[in-house]
């Protein structure tokens, strides 16, 4: 059944057709030009240019793309040629109107994704009928995906911009599930721990930081999901996502803070009003030095009334096995040790309600709620010592028994409403978030060191145990207005909109009595007690022309302005290396307003490619830190040019980003090809200084980083008569420090936490092996090469190049798929950075007998191997 609401009657003056004049219509020939874009813009762009009325449903197109239409077309070739690949077949009505809708089924045999059949024979039997493999087949062009990175749909060749998407198609054939899964995919996208994106960057869940274009720190990289600002440190799973777009280079302007290196979106799949589905997911494997990984996974969509209302929901659980062990002396045998094993486990839950309602002819509502409960079972984290910054063992051993601990839940809900009207669209979507993380760290060596240090005070018997508990709050609104070209002038479209978000945080790090500190006479006897409150008010308006100053060449202005609040209430210290009455940070405020301009010129080529060069301006939020700093601290900042009350605030860093890029869609459609060479220029980059002698850090503004680089990506069938498709991804970085500011670093030097190299791999192939079945098979290999990091006490390391191979391959079915996988099959163990300690870090003596810092670092998993079942209905 079609809605009326996706009944696209164009040309509105047009009355109804007669036979006679239909037949005359379909044999005379029309000039087209109509590039390759999604269908159904291309369609709308076909009814205006021939002034034919067509018919079709908007659930049935959506996300399908058209090749480009250039020449001398009948009304019957054209619609053929746009509708080819797409599984949708279109034919006139009495009144002359053509139809689209899905083409007849046909029993014929699976084959791979980018071909088709152009003959199928069909028997029928009193069985029922039997599948045969066509005589002939014919190559067609790969499918290309439909990203929103400018807030509408658009192809993604045709985006004047660096983006590397990943479709649900692709996650599924690649058996992408967990964030380490597709990071470490994306040209000049890479990730660490320890460098704190969140609010507080100890322990595990707080500490990721993700970075583009070598544009490293905390908060340089916004996640959304669908449209709501979410933390960098959140990893939704990937069964119902539709996609994953990775926008690289400054995206201020529509996206805002935090967007100055690029963005992460995650977007879900909408309810079909047309059609039930049902898709499920089993496995059940296991890791080396570790245990059983099992998980499944479910999604169901349902019409509740055809054309008007629909749900979604899915619901998953999976268990990685943890891989660690951790040791520890036997209370009653300190000589003897007690082994715990299955350290690292990461069990979760996640689900999702959508409900899409379509209300009027233009106007429908999404409703949607998500959420996700993660528990790990003791950090994924080893010790990786000094000089190597290497994991040599997955084994901890640990002076007294504590059990470590993160518990991560987020919930998501939000209401989008979307107005189709003429030429133009209106969409306003409304979001609360909230999550809460509880982490237990044993701190028990670093902190005993330090007493024994400092007070001469041996408590080895005490077990020192770090708790955090962060809580965040957001509530998110965007309104945008799209209008299509001609409506307010010819030649010219855009998007303006506005925003706004209240974000509240707090930080705890709760009192945990410890009995042995109250025994030798210390009071109070827990090492802290305090909690940490901060407001962020952000508002903008925003907006982006794209004006067609020549044929095929056309301008972008955006432009965002922004406003900021921050707050960091006052908040009582309590503890043991507090004064008695315990210690008051005073409140702190901070105002940020600015206007961040974007600027393209773009020239489209081929077939849907382009041209483009473009200079945009980034910027990160600045914000409030609790600056506990006493009187002794003062001559060090003196020594810097700081005052201890100057530190209380850190202003926003900004960058500008210089880049030419081209994209293009090759032999025949079978390839797409993307390429970008960059620079970016950034100043007042927030710095981490660390004051040795008062044992505190903080951030400032200061120094200069210039960094230069380049990328290419291409995808597609590279053979045409062989049913393989290739991803190729390679990534070039040099960043430099330009003024180091305070940095212990030369002028010139190399930027930290940017490796120079970055490059991935991979394929995918699939041939009927029967009349019944089809086999497939996947790879991919990932490179990143050496990274210099921070030491977290103002020093430099050099992080080790990784490499990483996984692979599956399986059978297809009509409606189930089977499939043995691995991941990390080279079994490399890999350090993604050393976490930021709650409390005092272990040290370790060298053997020349100097003291050093023992730094445990987050790890990758060893090899995976499993089986995987698939279902799809």
């Amino acid at each position: 059944m079609v809605s009326v609401r996706n009944l696209f009657m164009m040309g509105s003056a047009i009355a109804a057709i007669s036979a006679p004049m239909e037949v005359s219509a379909q044999a005379q020939t029309y000039q087209l030009d109509i590039p390759a874009q999604s269908l159904d813009s291309a369609l709308r762009a076909f009814a205006q240019s021939t002034r034919q009325q067509i018919v079709f449903d908007m659930d049935a197109v959506r996300g399908r793309t058209s090749p480009a239409l250039r020449g001398n077309y009948t009304i019957n070739d054209a619609i053929g040629i746009l509708l080819a690949n797409s599984g949708l077949e279109a034919s006139p009505g009495n009144s002359g109107v053509y139809i689209v809708k899905q083409k007849a089924s046909r029993p014929v045999a699976r084959i791979a994704a980018a071909q088709t059949s152009t003959q199928a024979s069909t028997q029928q039997a009193d069985a029922g009928q039997v599948r045969q493999a066509p005589p002939a087949r014919t190559v067609e062009p790969t499918t290309e995906i439909v990203v929103t990175a400018r807030r509408r749909d658009e192809l993604l060749t045709g985006v004047p911009a660096s983006i590397t998407a990943y479709s649900s198609d692709f996650l599924e054939k690649q058996n992408i599930q967990t964030f380490a899964d597709y990071a470490t995919k994306i040209p000049n996208v890479t990730f660490q721990y320890g460098q704190g994106s969140d609010f507080a960057a100890t322990g595990f869940s707080g500490g990721r930081v993700t970075t583009i274009r070598g544009v490293a720190g905390a908060n340089t990289t916004a996640y959304y999901l669908n449209d709501t600002p979410i933390p960098s440190t959140v990893s939704p799973q990937t069964l119902g996502l539709d996609r994953i777009e990775v926008l690289k280079g400054p995206q201020g302007t529509l996206f805002g803070a935090s967007s100055m290196g690029g963005n992460l979106r995650f977007i879900t799949r909408k309810p079909s009003l047309t059609k039930n589905s049902f898709m499920a997911e089993g496995q059940i494997g296991t890791t080396k030095s570790g245990g059983t990984d099992y998980g499944i996974e479910a999604l169901g969509g349902a019409v509740l009334v055809p054309d008007v209302m629909a749900v979604d929901v899915s619901l998953g659980y999976t268990r990685e096995s943890g891989f660690l062990e951790r040791r520890f002396p036997d209370p009653a045998a300190p000589d003897q040790f007690i082994t715990k094993d299955d350290q690292g486990r990461n069990d979760v839950l996640s689900g999702s309600v959508a409900l899409r309602t379509r209300l009027s002819d233009s106007f429908e509502v999404t409703l949607n709620a998500l959420g996700q409960k993660a528990k790990l079972n003791g950090y994924p984290a080893a010790y990786v010592p000094l000089p190597g910054y290497a994991p040599v063992s997955y084994t901890l051993t640990r002076d007294r028994d504590i059990q470590e601990y993160s518990k991560d839940r987020w919930g998501l809900a939000s209401i989008v409403l979307d107005y189709e009207g003429d030429g133009f669209s209106v969409v306003s979507s409304t979001s609360y978030f909230a999550r809460r993380v509880e982490e237990q760290e044993d701190v028990t060596e670093g902190t005993n060191e330090f007493l024994v240090d400092f007070f001469e005070v041996d408590l080895n018997s005490a077990p020192f145990t770090g708790l955090n508990i962060i809580k965040d709050k957001r509530f998110t609104h965007e309104t945008r207005l799209s209008f299509d070209e001609g409506v307010l002038i010819p030649n010219l479209s855009g998007i303006v909109g506005v925003f706004h978000q209240e974000d509240d945080q707090t930080f705890t790090q709760p009192a945990v009595f410890i009995p042995e500190l109250a025994d030798a006479g210390f009071e109070p006897a827990y090492l802290s007690d305090f909690s940490f409150p901060q407001h962020v008010d952000n508002t903008a308006v925003f907006g982006e022309l794209y004006y067609e100053i020549l044929p095929k060449l056309t301008l972008t202005l955006g432009l965002r302005q922004y406003w900021i609040k921050q707050k960091a209430d006052e908040f009582l210290s309590l503890g043991f290396f507090n004064s008695p009455e315990g210690d008051i940070t005073p409140a702190e405020s901070n105002k940020q307003s600015g206007l961040v301009p974007k600027f393209v010129a773009s020239y489209e080529i081929g077939d849907g490619g382009n041209i483009y060069a473009s200079v945009s301006k980034g910027f990160r939020v600045g914000g409030t830190q609790p600056a506990q700093t006493d009187d002794f601290c003062v001559p060090e900042l003196n020594a810097l040019g700081l005052s201890k009350d100057a530190i209380g605030n850190f202003q926003p860093d900004t960058l500008w980003s210089y880049e030419l890029g081209a994209k293009a869609r090759l032999a025949g459609g079978r390839l797409s090809v993307s390429s970008a060479v960059f620079q970016i220029d950034w100043s007042d980059v927030q710095q981490t200084i660390f004051l040795p002698d008062c044992s505190i850090s903080f951030i400032t503004n200061a120094g200069k980083a210039r960094i230069r680089g380049g990328e290419l990506e291409v995808s597609g069938r590279p053979i045409a008569s062989v049913p393989l498709t290739v991803q190729l991804g390679l990534g070039y970085t040099n960043g430099k420090l330009v003024e180091p500011g305070f940095l212990p670093q030369s002028p010139n030097s190399r930027l930290a936490q940017v490796p120079r190299f970055t490059g991935t791999i991979s394929g995918y192939y699939r041939t009927p092996v029967s009349d019944s079945a089809d086999l497939f098979a996947a790879a991919d290999y990932s490179y990143t090469s050496a990274v210099k990091v921070a030491d977290n006490v103002g020093g430099f390391l050099t992080r080790q190049p990784f490499n990483l191979l996984n692979a599956n391959i399986g059978l297809g079915f009509d409606r189930a798929e089977v499939l043995i996988y691995g991941k990390n099959l080279l079994d490399k163990r890999l350090n993604f950075g050393d976490l930021y300690a709650n409390g005092f870090e272990r040290q370790e003596l060298t053997a020349g007998g100097d003291v050093q810092r023992l730094p445990r670092g987050a790890v990758s998993r060893p090899r995976e191997i499993g089986l995987q079942v698939r279902l799809n209905f």
